[in-house]
């Protein structure tokens, strides 16, 4: 009997500890959270200071401590020792009021986790990240409880403060959502969604990012937005995720929403293509914290598209991010080193930041520096090296190391020739979403090399190359559903793709766009949109957009200066004597389209001219004519207004230019001319016949249009012989 009990307490130990050890790996071990206080107070805590992105709202936050408080959380009921209304909560000081309430309460060991983790903004910061890893383990294993478990998955996600492991972190973060923990449910979604730790499973991340959203974590509810726009996995409505990337970033302040729309705006995706509201949206986003909003701003400073910053600015905010660990940002500033671009020119320290990142775990960071390998770019050309780091990269899970693997593979470079293991990675990048490994794989299926021929097959490749921001790919199968080619033919998803190939800067299909705008073939005709497309494709490089679209960009500008014609309800236009410029007087007070003549032979009248004629008058210089009649006590006035481009010697953007201008009405005299810039009008040189009030020699105006100072010009001159 006494063997018996021995064995069966040997059974007991041995299961004891493989469950110890299990909990302490990957174990589902937390259960779900049946406190109603302890719930609202996590969400109430995640939103003052655990949640990255979210602004502070005082009415809001105040509201969510006094609900859990009401739900019977003692701790709820103190959040004024860690609150501010002004600021928000204060991590240091939520610390001191949990730290000694852990471990027997696991809510206090996971908010004293995140003082160790989470920087002002609740961004992770992996200063003191292993510290804070231990109070989320004794949540998570100790206490089972959920949100630590996702706090623990977080970091080995990014690989902060413990190693970086996909597979770990997947494991904690579905514990996590499997007990009811709405965050761990959105991390979830990501690494289903980017094939992280587990195979890639779209429909899975949607339906976690659904539940997620429904609880309050605003992350998942953008990420919805950013698949819609996308058409990944849900219907493709791009209109729809701009409406909601709008509504958040305007009704809550989320930060990340304002970054998408940011973008939307850089790219003009379902709105128009705006550089300065771009920059700051990026910039609002990313003075809170936010690093996809710090990343969007130091690309555009990095482009020299931005007018606020240049590549140094750029290099700046990267130097920022890498310091407090941030491994893509460490990347993007050794490339910075590597080109001498914004910094001073240094292989060896561009080499080192990219090292730094690759050892930290980034997988996009390996693949880099697997180039530099490869090329012999800041060190030894090493093929071994390279194609060992783009090994690495793979498997990991970043697709376009697989892409340039196979690419070794392809050609036999460093590797065993082997295009049948070069099409087994390209095929693995494009699962992973590596837009330009699809695009190769169709091009496979369209040509029937190592692959049956298949048209079909090859446009679904390319249409998931397009979701994965390939912009030959989306041009592609715009072409295939526009011709019908392989599929069949649809104009509505032919504009769709041409759409976000032209938001990628695809010169070609920004051509296209503008086309079919113009010509209303296979789009509603739109000429603003038309002119916004050849504006997009020139820019982008493509000529014959440049050569084709200058006449109806013109008839846009040109258009533009008519249709703000009247715009001015306070305009007012001086005689100016710039000897005496004590005698100046009001010749004319403009409202609208009514010219209330102050001065001059025609003082006391109101008088309301009218566009009689608008033509636009094409050749190597285009000249846009409005003509105009006005009735006066002195008969009609008749005058024309005209702008001028000169097509071969200035680009459209210099149209329209600083001068606008009007001949005197008899023909044998002078040109009047208005300046932007100075607000003034002039005559050309001194008119014999034709003069303004009091001989003046200029006419300076105050809030006019060109039109509007041109109008009064001509009302205020008097002609001899008229």
């Amino acid at each position: 009997m006494s063997n018996r009990t021995e064995d069966r307490s040997v059974v007991v130990r041995w299961l004891l500890a493989v469950l110890a050890l299990t909990i302490g790996t990957v174990a589902l071990a937390a259960w779900p959270d049946s406190y109603e206080g302890r719930i609202a107070n996590l969400n109430a805590l995640r939103h003052d200071m655990a949640y990255p992105g979210v602004p502070h709202d005082a009415k809001r936050m105040e509201a969510l401590y006094d609900r859990a408080c009401a739900k019977k959380s003692s701790s709820a009921c103190s959040y004024k020792t860690w609150y501010n209304s002004t600021t928000g909560g204060d991590l240091g000081k939520a610390r001191e009021f949990y730290k000694n309430r852990c471990p027997s309460d696991p809510q206090s060991c996971l908010v004293v986790g995140w003082s160790y983790t989470l920087d002002e903004n609740g961004q992770l910061n992996p200063r003191d990240a292993a510290k804070g890893y231990k109070y989320f383990q004794t949540a998570c294993t100790k206490k089972l409880y959920a949100a630590g478990c996702t706090a623990m998955g977080e970091l080995h996600l990014y690989g902060f403060g413990v190693n970086k492991s996909y597979k770990t972190a997947f494991a904690r973060v579905r514990e996590g959502c499997q007990a009811k923990d709405p965050y761990g449910c959105y991390l979830t979604g990501t690494m289903y969604e980017k094939g992280q730790g587990t195979a890639v499973n779209v429909a899975k991340a949607i339906s976690l990012y659904r539940k997620a959203c429904r609880q309050d974590v605003p992350h998942a509810c953008v990420q919805l937005a950013v698949l819609q726009e996308t058409g990944t996995g849900v219907p493709k409505d791009p209109d729809a995720a701009a409406k909601a990337f709008g509504e958040m970033c305007e009704k809550t302040g989320f930060t990340t929403a304002c970054y998408h729309l940011g973008r939307m705006y850089q790219e003009g995706r379902s709105v128009p293509r705006q550089l300065t509201v771009a920059e700051e949206l990026y910039k609002k986003s990313c003075d809170l914290g936010d690093l996809l909003g710090c990343f969007g701003l130091a690309k555009m400073y990095e482009s020299g598209r931005s007018e606020g910053g240049g590549p140094a600015q750029a290099a700046q905010i990267y130097e920022r991010a890498c310091n407090v660990g941030n491994a893509d940002a460490c990347t993007r500033l050794g490339k910075l080193y590597l080109r001498g671009k914004g910094v001073g020119k240094d292989p060896t320290l561009g080499v080192g930041f990219i090292t730094k990142a690759c050892d930290s775990g980034e997988s996009g960071a390996c693949d880099v520096l697997g180039q530099l390998f490869e090329s012999g770019n800041g060190v030894e050309q090493n093929l071994t090296k390279a194609s060992n780091l783009y090994d690495s990269a793979c498997a990991a899970g970043a697709g376009v190391g697989c892409y340039h693997l196979g690419k070794l593979h392809q050609v036999g470079k460093g590797v065993n020739a082997d295009t049948v293991k070069a099409g087994q990675l390209f095929e693995q990048a494009c699962n992973t979403g590596h837009g330009v490994s699809c695009s190769k794989l169709a091009e496979n299926y369209m040509l029937g090399e190592g692959v049956p021929k298949d048209m079909t097959k090859a446009a679904q490749l390319l249409e998931k190359g397009c979701s994965g921001s390939d912009s030959g790919s989306c041009a592609k199968v715009a072409g295939m559903y526009e011709k019908g080619k392989g599929v069949s033919q649809d104009l509505p998803k032919a504009l769709a793709f041409y759409k976000d190939a032209c938001a990628m800067e695809h010169g070609h299909a920004c051509y296209m766009l503008a086309k079919k705008y113009e010509s209303g073939n296979g789009a509603e005709k739109d000429f603003k949109m038309a002119v916004q497309a050849y504006k997009d494709s020139c820019s982008f490089g493509h000529e014959r957009a440049c050569q084709e679209g200058g006449s109806i960009m013109f008839q846009s500008r040109f258009q533009e200066i008519v249709d703000l014609a009247f715009s001015s309800k306070m305009c007012q236009v001086w005689s100016l004597d710039p000897e005496k410029p004590d005698s100046s007087r009001l010749l004319v007070d403009v409202r609208g389209g009514e010219f209330a003549m102050m001065d001059g032979p025609l003082k006391g009248e109101t008088i309301k001219p009218t566009m009689t004629d608008m033509q636009v008058e094409k050749g190597k210089r285009y000249r846009g004519v409005t003509t105009w009649s006005a009735d006066t006590s002195r008969g009609t006035r008749n005058f024309a207004l005209f702008d001028v481009w000169d097509s071969e010697e200035d680009p459209i953007d210099a149209f329209p230019s600083d001068k606008s201008r009007s001949r005197d009405r008899l023909p044998d005299t002078t040109t009047l001319i208005y300046s932007r810039g100075e607000e003034m009008v002039r005559r050309n040189q001194p008119a014999k016949k034709c003069r303004f009030p009091g001989k003046m020699p200029l006419l300076t105006t105050e809030h006019c249009s060109e039109i509007q100072a041109l109008v009064a010009a001509q009302l205020a001159t008097t002609c001899k012989g008229e």
